[in-house]
């Protein structure tokens, strides 16, 4: 067996689940060996060599008793269990994850799904082990005073650009509250909002509920739409329970951004305190940018703090010196203004790479996120 290989234990009289296992490890990039077994055996689960155990089982209404060898060995922190079920009732669900079981997979195994929770458990067990600290998403936060200055179109190609560069999960964050910008941008209907993940999410049931979040076509890109805790009787949204949903959805992710409206409360000022950088949308409107003065320096970490000119033309850069004066800081990035792209993408509810991955804009949106990379 090779050196730290995780097993794989798989116990259903289905072959098929199996047959895809092996077939959706090929393409990973640890060490595994893979024992198969047609019927559930606690004595194959016992953990004396002390590597890490992957257990798949098949579990259904007429064999619960299983749960409570479950609930014995999950107590061992290498253990890790995924339960598979061609018919995840939410009752079969309840008692999956109070036996311990870190996720409930639907039969036929998905490959997506499949892979998801193989790299939720890998990162969240085998990177705190070697490192000692858990892995967590750098987060960006994308926030204005000034209205219709394109900061949800920024942030949605800010996010779509770094999951298009780096292939793993980057998360999208609509903190609009009752607007839903950003799925109304890209015409996408969500089952939940935000609010749904912060009220329910814990660290026992993150694995299973991050895989419902909207994937965005062939891209591993995600999107949680607007919390709508404002147009709600008796929900608050607080500082504290958005701490912890943000502390227990970071590490699943490589990147977090955020779109965020411009009240400045608690709440808000809890986004800023964890984000690694804060964007800050303006355009050429000198009568904006006097506003927007005040707004920074009252609200803002200098230290993370970047101002993002949007709609830019050429005839605009005479303005560049007047509006850093005005702002008492420097612009930090450009993006021209391109219309026919600009309207394309939204008229069709799609990233600016999709309309024309070779337009200027397209390209600015590109090179800051490489910069994003780079740097955070």
């Amino acid at each position: 067996m090779a050196k730290n290989a995780i097993q794989f234990l798989i116990f259903d009289e289905d072959e098929l689940s199996a047959t895809l296992i092996e077939n959706y490890l090929k393409d990973v990039k640890f060490p595994f060996v893979i024992h198969k077994f047609t019927g559930f055996d606690k004595s194959k689960i016992k953990n004396d060599d002390l590597s890490y155990k992957f257990v798949f089982i098949n579990i259904t209404k007429h064999n619960l008793d299983i749960l409570d060898d479950i609930s014995i060995s999950s107590t061992n922190a290498k253990n890790i269990f995924f339960m598979m079920s061609p018919e995840p009732t939410t009752d079969l669900y309840i008692k999956v994850l109070r036996a311990g079981a870190k996720e409930f997979l639907r039969k036929p195994l998905a490959k997506e799904n499949f892979i998801a929770a193989i790299e939720n458990n890998f990162r969240e067990e085998m990177v705190r082990d070697e490192k000692g600290k858990k892995r967590g998403a750098k987060i960006i936060a994308v926030t204005s005073l000034e209205k219709n200055c394109g900061k949800t179109f920024s942030v949605i190609n800010i996010a779509s650009e770094l999951a298009y560069i780096i292939k793993d999960r980057v998360l999208l964050m609509d903190f609009n509250e009752n607007l839903n910008n950003v799925t109304f941008a890209l015409d996408i209907d969500q089952k939940h909002d935000t609010n749904y993940f912060i009220d329910n999410i814990t660290e026992e049931n993150a694995g299973t509920m991050l895989p419902s979040v909207y994937k965005y076509k062939d891209l591993p890109l995600y999107i949680m739409s607007s919390c709508m805790y404002k147009s709600q009787k008796n929900k608050i949204l607080t500082a504290d329970n958005f701490q912890n949903f943000l502390d227990i959805v970071k590490r699943y992710f490589r990147y977090i951004i955020i779109d965020v409206n411009n009240d400045i409360e608690r709440t808000t000022k809890t986004i800023f305190g964890n984000t690694d950088m804060i964007f800050y949308m303006i355009t050429p409107n000198i009568a904006a940018n006097s506003r927007n003065k005040n707004h920074i320096d009252v609200n803002f970490d200098k230290k993370k703090f970047r101002i993002i000119l949007n709609k830019y033309r050429d005839k605009d850069e005479s303005r560049i010196g007047e509006i850093e004066n005005i702002l008492g800081r420097e612009i930090f990035y450009k993006i021209p203004l391109n219309l026919s792209v600009t309207i394309g993408s939204g008229t069709k509810g799609r990233t600016i790479r999709e309309i024309n991955a070779n337009s200027d804009i397209a390209r600015k949106y590109n090179q800051l996120a490489k910069y994003i990379i780079s740097r955070v």
